[in-house]
């Protein structure tokens, strides 16, 4: 027995020593953080505590030897949040506490992608295409790029093959990462809310623990396109998220604050995407990030007929079926679009349910969702070029806001909240550019007033004496700004035609039917 455990024990070492080699001379990066990760699991089903911190350790290793001087060159926030998150799983491992342990690894894992992230944007301004290659192993190993994502894998290849393609293609494969980062961060609060809806708690913390931190290699680049206030706005959101699952709620609460949370933050995501942000406009861009998930989940869940990942295909599930929902949701108004690109969509959906009831072919789901897309965006091309008079986005948010101070009085603070964020994000936003060029004062003291201090005040359940007070402030600056603006006439939108009404016509129950 004994010299079992020295041979268990020399291999660690043996093993750990082969890890912790320099880069150059062994595994690529991405081998080194699937050989961290590895250990970190095996941490948490080790059967002896021991075993458990030899693990650990062994982790911690490769996290010095290859990454924590890079995080410290880039991110010192990240190096923080991986050491932090090293000890508190030797507490928790100490304790016996694997669960805390678990969503710990969440943390270093995922916080490795932006270390990772960073230090190829870092390789493109400095020219340095083989720093930029090894960090991209890191990517390529956890995303499986050469299996998924063709157009990335052939970009890194085009590098590879000629390093002085990197100006061209590094920016291309990181906006294209970035278009991953983007999706996990909508994705894993949907799953959130398909584990609540199998009564797993446990597995609701892990999906919103990802998110959290998938969702920071995303955060930079929308803080860069929509400024610091949304990207932390967002980055509390999916704060939120987390601490909703950490809580002691029931879980139709649970479920319901994270539906609520999922809505906003897939409003800010769409924003992002500077795509059409009216009720039609997010059922496509909705349909289409799950199709593609669809695609990508399935391609790991089944082969020959059978399931060999029960999670990949569970997820593949939960997206097609909201995919479904959505379309159903919104189908009279695609028709109104296009009679013959809705009837596509809606066979090609019936056909991927099938295929992927009858556990089918690959192939044929990767083939129907491509038709799909192609659908969709014909639809999201149909959109229309019309002239809004500047007047009537005025007039939406002098509306929203009086249906704000009701709802608010009456009781219904979520629904309050929502009419103030949709008279600035589907409204304001479009008349804060020429608010600005005739009179930027008064510009941004409406944008303060509205989108953080009364929407902070109803956040803390002041009176409503009070909210009404701030809600009259701003339509009297409202209407200062309606005499000033008109001085630019209209302004030219490229907008779904039939989505005006939909615009303005933000509820919480409205938004649920094409949301997670």
């Amino acid at each position: 027995m004994i010299t079992q455990q020295k041979t268990i024990l020399f291999s660690l070492i043996a093993l750990t020593f082969i890890i912790s080699t320099p880069v150059a001379f062994s595994a690529t990066l991405g081998d080194q953080w699937d050989s961290m990760k590895t250990f970190l699991s095996s941490a948490e089903k080790s059967t002896t505590q021991d075993e458990s911190l030899t693990d650990l350790q062994a982790a911690k290793t490769i996290y010095s030897d290859n990454f924590k001087d890079a995080a410290i060159s880039v991110d010192v926030e990240s190096d923080m949040l991986i050491t932090n998150a090293f000890s508190n799983t030797e507490s928790m491992l100490t304790i016996g506490n694997i669960e805390q342990a678990s969503l710990n690894r969440q943390i270093i894992d995922k916080t490795i992608y932006k270390i990772a992230f960073m230090k190829m944007e870092l390789a493109i301004t400095q020219n340095n295409s083989a720093d930029f290659l090894s960090w991209f192993t890191v990517m390529e190993k956890k995303f499986k790029i050469s299996e998924n994502y063709p157009a990335i894998n052939s970009l890194s290849m085009g590098i590879k093959s000629n390093p002085s393609l990197l100006s061209v293609n590094g920016p291309q494969i990181t906006e294209e990462l970035l278009e991953i980062f983007k999706l996990k961060t909508v994705e894993e609060l949907e799953e959130a809310i398909a584990a609540l809806d199998k009564v797993d708690v446990k597995s609701a913390k892990t999906f919103t623990y990802e998110g959290l931190y998938y969702y920071r290699t995303l955060h930079p680049s929308i803080e860069e396109k929509l400024g610091a206030d949304t990207a932390n706005e967002l980055l509390y959101k999916m704060e939120s998220a987390l601490n909703v699952t950490m809580s002691d709620k029931p879980i139709d609460v649970m479920k319901a604050e994270i539906k609520h949370i999922s809505e906003e933050v897939e409003l800010i995501i769409r924003q992002y995407e500077g795509g059409n942000t009216s009720e039609t406009g997010l059922a496509l861009s909705g349909i289409k990030d799950r199709l593609n998930l669809v695609k990508i989940e399935y391609f790991d869940a089944v082969k020959d007929g059978k399931i060999i990942d029960q999670e990949e295909y569970d997820e593949t599930i939960v997206f097609l079926t909201k995919s479904i929902e959505i379309f159903n949701s919104n189908k009279m108004t695609f028709t109104e679009l296009s009679d013959s690109d809705t009837k596509s969509l809606e066979k090609n959906l019936e056909e991927i349910e099938d295929i992927v009831t009858a556990k089918g072919s690959i192939d044929e789901v990767g083939t129907l969702v491509e038709k799909s897309l192609t659908n969709i965006a014909a639809l999201q091309d149909l959109s229309s070029t019309v002239q809004i008079d500047i007047l009537e986005y005025f007039d939406e948010i002098e509306r929203l806001l009086t249906e704000s101070k009701t709802a608010y009085r009456s009781g219904d603070t979520k629904t309050a909240f929502n009419l103030v964020t949709s008279a600035y994000l589907d409204n304001y936003e479009f008349v804060e550019g020429p608010l600005g060029e005739v009179d930027p004062e008064l510009m941004s003291k409406i944008e303060i007033n509205m989108r953080e201090k009364l929407r902070n005040m109803i956040k803390a359940n002041e009176s409503p004496d009070t909210i009404d007070a701030q809600i009259d402030m701003i339509l009297i600056d409202l209407a200062q700004a309606k005499k000033v603006v008109p001085e630019f006439s209209t302004i030219v939108m490229l907008i779904l035609s039939v989505a005006i009404i939909s615009i303005i016509g933000l509820t919480a129950k409205s938004r649920l039917s094409i949301r997670v």
